[in-house]
């Protein structure tokens, strides 16, 4: 059950609503359902304890339980003075929020950082994902963005192929996470995402150092499927329009759409 709420103990930050389930199928699938009844004022977050159906890229599905922090925000672009040609850079101006708001609570590490397009990973494994979508509706559109990052998260209890290549903070931090870990992250989220929004809609190029600063491709050989066909390359960086730039050592490519292959 999802209630709107406003809790009097812990103000959260940039959201005008929240609603909170324990279990949700989707939290991008109901978030999209209040944007279109017009009945949540935005911004909007949906928050759940443990989704079963989450979506990641494409056709991949997000693994969670309990210990996961999954939610999705849902925002009028402009409301916030986001042009049409910046909306493509918001996964990785949210996961720069993801790993601000990881380092203000000293959950993070150094070696955090994007795997581009919209990954956060340590190490090799992957600790969480952004998934943005746009979202028609009879006022214009909307935009969604879900997150999801792995604090207490059991992999024990994962499948086979989320076991093999996922950590969470638990794992990093033995002992410092703990259940107000959900919160205090959440809210810590809420906040940078409120600042990196401002930075994009305002073109300030700080914020494109910093998702280049944070790129785990650089220097790889990087392979990506474009659908039609494969590239490859050697990473040179993510540049200000959030293009994944290659070099195959005969031309610079600019990537800025497609599933980077593991290797």
């Amino acid at each position: 059950m999802g209630t709107f709420s406003e809790d009097e103990r812990h103000p959260w930050p940039f959201v005008r609503t929240l609603v909170k389930y324990e279990v949700l199928d989707s939290t991008s699938d109901r978030a999209a359902e209040l944007v279109r009844e017009g009945s949540a004022e935005l911004p909007l977050a949906v928050w759940a304890r443990s989704q079963t159906r989450g979506r990641g890229r494409g056709t991949n599905r997000w693994w969670s339980d309990a210990g996961s922090l999954t939610f999705t925000l849902a925002i009028d672009p402009a409301a916030h003075g986001l042009t049409v040609e910046s909306q493509p850079k918001l996964a990785l101006a949210t996961a720069v929020a993801v790993i601000e708001a990881l380092g203000e609570l000293e959950l993070g590490r150094s070696s955090i950082g994007i795997r581009w397009p919209n990954d956060l990973e340590v190490d090799g494994r992957k600790l969480g994902g952004i998934l943005p979508e746009r979202l028609e509706t009879s006022q214009g559109h909307r935009i969604l963005i879900g997150v999801g990052v792995n604090v207490l998260t059991s992999l024990a209890n994962a499948p086979d192929d989320v076991r093999s290549m996922a950590t969470s903070l638990a794992a990093l931090h033995a002992g410092h996470v703990c259940e107000e870990s959900l919160r205090r992250l959440f809210s810590a989220i809420l906040r940078h995402f409120e600042s990196v929004l401002d930075r994009l809609a305002k073109g300030d190029p700080s914020l494109a150092v910093r998702w280049n600063d944070l790129d785990l491709l650089r220097d790889q050989w990087i392979k990506v499927d474009l659908g039609t066909r494969i590239v490859a390359g050697l990473g040179q960086g993510i540049d200000a329009e959030g293009a994944l730039c290659l070099d195959d050592g005969r031309q610079q490519l600019r990537v800025v759409g497609g599933q980077v292959l593991r290797q």
